[in-house]
């Protein structure tokens, strides 16, 4: 192959890696009735807590992927972009600052406020998993392990181009509930896990997840599998939100 096919070649993969991530916006991974919901106004206690537990169930092994994805991808260039990912997970070394801290923490404290009463981290993980979030977790790990690399990081490219936007129309469901907060600084002193993401860690993780999703690829028939892996995950998601808006609609009927 020549020099100037190779740029063509490496042109194409680049442009095509970032296009496919740029088609999660009109996937129903995040153009859903959950969305629609959360973000059109105040919910119940019982219609949040919903949220709350299915989110958390899920988001528990975001990190977990993400360390798959270092130990599951050869390539050394797209693995250094998964480790910044990896440290980023985990507080960049502030076990305080982790992730997944930040977001029980806020779990949490917003139930207790809705409720008048307190709702631990406990609680909320102890919750019972619906069964269209245990197939995203069974399946989403399955899509990590995978002994493809390409199928990795296709899996990973979703993920993190869905993160972003998932964060953004969280924060903005979130907002309907600034009056059970004392304070406006209260309220986004609570927030911080929506701040970290939004404001500097997703956009980071987007950009390295599309560098390492193009290290993976070569040729078309690289990329065809790193889009395989890439839509199932994008598919995975929007069973997960059909499942939690679903038992919403449930739990509001009962209430």
């Amino acid at each position: 192959m020549s020099v100037l096919t190779q740029e063509h070649t490496r042109q194409f993969i680049d442009q095509s890696v970032e296009k496919l991530a740029a088609s999660v916006h009109s996937s129903e991974a995040l153009n859903n009735e959950f969305y629609a919901r959360w973000m059109g106004g105040p919910l119940t206690y019982p219609e949040v807590s919903v949220f709350a537990e299915q989110y958390l169930a899920r988001t528990v092994n975001t990190s977990v992927m993400v360390a798959l994805s270092v130990l599951n991808t050869r390539d050394l260039h797209a693995r250094v972009e998964c480790v910044k990912n990896l440290y980023s997970e985990y507080g960049n070394g502030d076990a305080s600052k982790a992730h997944l801290v930040l977001l029980e923490t806020f779990l949490s404290d917003l139930l207790t406020r809705l409720r008048g009463a307190p709702v631990s981290a406990e609680d909320v993980r102890g919750a019972p998993t619906l069964p269209t979030t245990h197939a995203f977790s069974t399946e989403q790990r399955a899509l990590f392990e995978s002994d493809d690399q390409r199928t990795v990081q296709g899996a990973l490219l979703a993920q993190e181009h869905l993160a972003y936007s998932m964060l953004t129309r969280l924060y903005e469901g979130v907002r309907n509930y600034k009056s059970v907060y004392e304070t406006d600084d209260d309220f986004h002193e609570a927030c911080e896990y929506f701040y970290v993401h939004i404001g500097e860690a997703e956009k980071d993780h987007k950009a390295q997840a599309v560098i390492s999703a193009a290290a993976v690829c070569q040729d078309e028939d690289d990329l065809a599998v790193v889009t395989e892996g890439f839509t199932q995950f994008v598919n995975l998601t929007a069973d997960y939100w059909r499942g939690v808006a679903s038992e919403m609609t449930r739990r509001a009927a009962a209430a």
